[in-house]
C-alpha cells in the first residue's frame, strides 16, 4: 500500500509507530540507505502502458544498486525482474557485480566466475531477462535515485515492513548507474522537498492498530509508480506519445511472448530473495 505524505504526516506517524518498529537490518543505524535504479523499457514504452492499463500480467526490468558514499551501507547490486500477475507481485533478482548485471541487461552472459556460482533458479531468471531484451526490445531508458528509510516490525513474528522514500530524482541521459549516484539536476526532483512515498508491506491483513493510525494522520491510499511518474515528467519518447498531435494508437501489449519463461521462474521461494527485497 502506497501513500504520498508531507513531513507533518510522517512525523505524526512515527510518533505512533516508533515503539512497534526497528531499523531494517540492511540499513545504517538511522535506518537509511540510498537506492539507485536503472530501468529498462522498449521504444513503445510497454512497461508504462501496461501499468497505466492495469495489465494483469506485466513485468519490469531493472538493475538496482545499493550503497552509501560513507561506507556504512556496503555497495551491492542486483538485476531484477519485478513481475505482477493477477494482483500478486513477485520479485526475481540476482545479486552480482554491477558490470555483470549490465552485461545481462544487454542480453549477454555474465562473466564465467560469476555464472558458475549461480543457482539453476538464477540462471532461469537470466534467460527471462534475455527474452525481455531480445524479444521485446528492452533497453536502458532511465536512472532513478532516492533515499529510503526502512523499518521492520519489532515483533519477530510479523513480516510488516514500512519504508519512506524521499529525494526522488530521475534522468534519461547518462544511463550508467553508480552506488549513491548524485549526478542529477535539481529540476529532476519528483516531489517537493520533504515529501515522502510511504509504503506499507505485509502479507495478509494490515493490523487494525496500524490502519487506525494511518487514517488518523490523514494518509490516503493511492497508486504511485516512481518510474511511470518520472517518464511523464521527463521522457521525450513518452511525452511525444502523450502530446495532442500524437495520433498513433497506444502500443500493443506483448507480454504473452515470454509467459513460458516467467512461469518457470514463478516458483522462486522467499529463501532466494535478499531481505532488502521484501
Amino acid at each position: 500500500m502506497k501513500f504520498v505524505i508531507v513531513p507533518e504526516q510522517r512525523n505524526a506517524l512515527m510518533g505512533h509507530l516508533g515503539p512497534h518498529l526497528r531499523a531494517d537490518a540492511n540499513a545504517d543505524e538511522t535506518a537509511n540507505y540510498p537506492i539507485v535504479s536503472l530501468y529498462y523499457d522498449n521504444d513503445d514504452r510497454d512497461c508504462y502502458w501496461e501499468k497505466i492499463r492495469g495489465s494483469q500480467n506485466r513485468r519490469k526490468l531493472r538493475v538496482r544498486v545499493y550503497g552509501s558514499l560513507d561506507g556504512k551501507v556496503p555497495p551491492t547490486c542486483f538485476i531484477e525482474v519485478k513481475h505482477k500477475q493477477d494482483g500478486r507481485g513477485v520479485k526475481r533478482r540476482i545479486q552480482m557485480p554491477l558490470e555483470d548485471a549490465l552485461l545481462v541487461g544487454e542480453g549477454k552472459e555474465p562473466t564465467d566466475n560469476v555464472k558458475e556460482r549461480l543457482s539453476p533458479t538464477s540462471l532461469q531468471t537470466i534467460r527471462e531477462v534475455h527474452d525481455l531484451v531480445k524479444k521485446r526490445g528492452f533497453k536502458p531508458v532511465m536512472v532513478m535515485r532516492y533515499d529510503r528509510q526502512a523499518f521492520a516490525a519489532a515483533d519477530p513474528t510479523s513480516d510488516l515492513r514500512i519504508t519512506y522514500d524521499t529525494g526522488i530524482f530521475y534522468r534519461t541521459d547518462n544511463l550508467d548507474p553508480i552506488p549513491d549516484d548524485r549526478r542529477f539536476s535539481p529540476s529532476s526532483m519528483m516531489l517537493k522537498p520533504g515529501t515522502s512515498v510511504l509504503e506499507v508491506k505485509i502479507n495478509g491483513t494490515i493490523p487494525y492498530w496500524l490502519s487506525r493510525v494511518i487514517a488518523q494522520t490523514g494518509c490516503r491510499l493511492q497508486s504511485h509508480s516512481k518510474y511511470c511518474n518520472a517518464l511523464e515528467h521527463g521522457d521525450p519518447v513518452l511525452q511525444s506519445m502523450l502530446a495532442p498531435s500524437w495520433r498513433k494508437a497506444h502500443p500493443p501489449c506483448r507480454h504473452n511472448e515470454i509467459d513460458t519463461a516467467a512461469a518457470s521462474c514463478a516458483s522462486v521461494t522467499q529463501s532466494n530473495l535478499s531481505p532488502i527485497a521484501v
